[in-house]
Formats: C-alpha cells, structure tokens, sequence
C-alpha cells in the first residue's frame, strides 16, 4: 500500500476517475471494492460524465456508491453546461453523444487540482487481484530505475506484453509504417520520470477495426513485466486504464472527431491523436511513459467491426504522416501546457508540407481545426485556474512519496490469469472503445 513517509508535512496524493458513459456504471462497484481493499476511497474522487442517453439508474447508482464510501459525481446535463459556461467555453465545443464528452471530466480534474487523472472506458472492469490505484500512482515517483525498452522502428508494439491467441497482432494506433519489421525490441535498465501510465488488458485488447476483422485476437494473460519507454521510442496512448499526471493533463484533451473527409469522417481515433501529443509534451518534459499494470478485464461493448473498419480508415492515412513528423519535432516550453501550445502551432506549420494521397485541404482542414481546438482548450485550463504542479508539493521528487517494500512495478511478479468551433461533426450515437 502506497503511503508517505512524514503524513504530517505532506498531504496525500489525490487522483481523479473520469469516465463518460451512456450506461449505468455499474462498473464502478469493481473500483470501489478494490480501493476499499488496498486503502485508497481517500484518495481519489470519481467524475461519471452522463449524456443525453444515460439512463436515470446511472445517477442512482453513483448515489448508492457515495452512500458506501466513493466520492462520486453526476454532474447532470444543465450542471455540465455551467461549468462549461464558466471555463469560457461555448457548449458545442465539447460535443454530446460523442466520446470527446470526457473532456468535461478531465476539465474538472484540473480544477480541483488533482495529482493525476485516471481515465477509464465503461467496459473496464477493475481486478480484485492488484492494487489499481497504487499501478497508476507510479506517475508520481519521479526518476527511479524502470525496465526501458526501446524498437530499432523507434515504435513499441505493447501487444507484445500479453498473452495472446493469434500472432502478430498491434495495438490500435500502431502506424503501419513500424509493423511486421522483425526485429524485438531491446530492454535495460535505467532511470525515467513515469509521467504517463497506461494499464494494459484481459480478453478483448485495443486492436483497430481491421485487425477485429482479419484475426478477432483474444487476451488470455499478461506477460508479468510492464516497461517504459526510452527517450527515442513511441506507443500508443489510448483513454482506457490510462492515468497521467497533472503538468501533462493539459496536454490530454481529447481530439474531437467527426470531421468530413473523403467521403466518409475522421472518427474513432480521438483517444489516439491525444495520447501521442500528451506523449510527445511529456518526452520534451523530460517524462515517459510505462506500459503495463494495472491490468482491466476489458469486455468489448458490441461493435459492427465493417462499419468501424470504414470509420477509422481516415485517421489511420493521416496518422501515418503525423507520426513520422511528430516523432522528431522539438517543442518549447517549460509546463504542459507551454508545450501543448507550441504544438498545435507547429501542427498547422507542417500540415501545409504534407504531400501524397491522404492530404488534400479537407485533410488540412482538420488538422487545423485540431490545431485550434487545442489552443481554446488551453484558453479553458488557463481559465478555470489551478497550478501545473502536484499539490503535495511534488513529493515524488523529493523522496517524501514511497512505495511499500512489497510492491514491485518494475518486475510485476505475480501471475494474472485469464480471467473551429463553428463547425461541429456529426455525433456518432455508439460508444467508441
């Protein structure tokens, strides 16, 4: 269990759960049990985000857990519309029935000021068999020896940490450009700042659309050994299981999707554009990421993979060129949220070079709309007010955080079984995963 060498100079690490749902979150029963097992309600506040097909059960069940100890919200609709209004954000900038609501969560995440977000997808489901907050937490403990790994693609395919019942499968988000290279990747040990952690998963892994198609994989275990990655190596982010910590929270939102584009949307990817560009702003801080526990029990919602084959093809083209940029651009700045700017300047500066069959000025378009979404949300970070720095005075970087003597990150030795703003994009009524 996580605890703090001197309680009384220094607060308790305060986390944040966000999840956007359409269902009755039931799923939170598994979150509550398990914080009440390893200590943690204290510690950790809970944002249900409901849309405007979220059924009245959900509210009563995030009653029923507040009666048993987690400190959860509902925000209704009008109350979302308010806050929204008082971010200095109009209400279109954060789309209904889309995905992209989660934003709301993240934006009062950074208002009450909590040392690291925690985002979940409603089909998560949290193991009793590990501590889930104490996995995330490792995004506070500043610089400490980590397992590196690192690709001659300069690309890591994190799939390759499970256990899985067909070969050669890729996490969603992996450019097409790094696969089937044949080489493994190569690991050491050595020092990193985890300013990103991202909790991998059982059964159904987050695979694209066209690998669903082609291999339907299935997880039946986890490896036992999370890693980080180097300086010079990328992974994909996604929005399930994944935690950041506050200076890169800014750099977390998530893209809206939607924007038309060869006769179809650029859809399904917003979890991803987000991740790498949270990524990229935590590289140049000096941070990265660590891939692996806490490990969810991921039961798919349902999905028609044709139908989403087809929704993601546009932002698999352009991700492809984004990423061979992005990999080597230098950003400035000293905060999150600095870098986050620079970002979506030299995003609309590099989409003009982009040359080959994926760009046209739709293509463009989108990215510059991207570019300037990113620019109000920081415009609502600024606004809503908050330090970029951990509340308990960085205590990870001055030793004051620990870890119990018998927690072990680094070698996770314990078996888990099977077990514009004018312009807004058409909702897609489903829930992405």
């Amino acid at each position: 269990m996580l605890h703090l060498e001197s309680p009384g100079t220094c607060a308790m690490p305060k986390a944040t759960l966000v999840l956007t749902t359409i269902f009755d979150p039931v799923i939170l029963d598994a979150y509550r049990r398990n914080f009440n097992c390893y200590g943690h309600l204290d510690e950790l506040d809970v944002i249900v985000i409901p849309d405007r097909k979220t059924p009245a059960s959900a509210f009563e069940t995030c009653s029923r857990l507040a009666r048993q100890g987690l400190k959860v919200v509902c925000p209704p609709l009008e109350e979302q519309e308010a806050f929204l209004k008082r971010a200095g954000l109009p209400s279109e900038f954060i789309p209904y029935n889309l995905d992209n609501r989660r934003n709301v969560g993240f934006l009062m995440a950074w208002e009450r000021g909590s040392d690291f977000l925690i985002s979940i997808d409603d089909d998560n489901f949290c193991s009793d068999d590990e501590d889930y907050f104490a996995a995330h937490a490792s995004v506070l403990f500043g610089r400490e020896s980590h397992l590196i790994a690192c690709h001659d693609s300069r690309f890591l395919n994190i799939c390759d940490l499970l256990q899985i019942n067909v070969p050669s499968v890729y996490a969603r988000g992996y450019p097409y450009f790094a696969r089937h290279l044949g080489s493994p990747p190569r690991t050491s040990t050595g020092a990193a700042d985890i300013m990103i952690n991202a909790g991998l998963w059982l059964q159904d892994p987050d695979v694209d659309a066209i690998t669903w198609l082609g291999l339907h994989p299935k997880v039946t275990g986890f490896k036992n050994q999370s890693v980080v990655l180097d300086a010079g190596t990328w992974s994909p982010v996604n929005s399930q299981n994944t935690a950041v910590r506050r200076e890169v929270l800014p750099a977390y939102y998530f893209i809206r999707m939607g924007y038309p584009l060869h006769g179809a949307k650029v859809d399904r990817y917003g979890d991803i554009f987000s991740g790498y560009f949270a990524l990229a702003c935590a590289k140049h801080l000096g941070g990265s990421a660590r891939f692996g526990t806490p490990i969810a029990d991921h039961r798919r919602n349902s999905h028609n993979y044709l139908n989403d084959a087809a929704a993601e093809l546009p932002a698999i083209l352009l991700l492809e060129d984004i990423l061979a940029w992005l990999i080597d651009i230098p950003l400035s700045g000293s905060t999150g949220l600095e870098a986050y700017l620079s970002l979506s300047h030299l995003l609309e500066e590099a989409v003009e070079k982009f040359q080959g069959r994926a760009w046209n000025d739709a293509a463009r378009g989108f990215v510059h709309e991207t570019a300037q979404l990113m620019r109000v949300w920081i415009a609502s970070c600024r606004s809503v007010g908050g330090s970029e720095s951990m509340s308990y005075g960085m205590a990870a970087k001055t030793n004051q955080f620990r870890r119990s003597d018998h927690e072990n990150f680094g070698g996770d030795d314990r078996v888990l079984g099977n077990g514009a703003l004018a312009r807004i994009g058409a909702a897609d009524p489903e829930p992405v995963a």
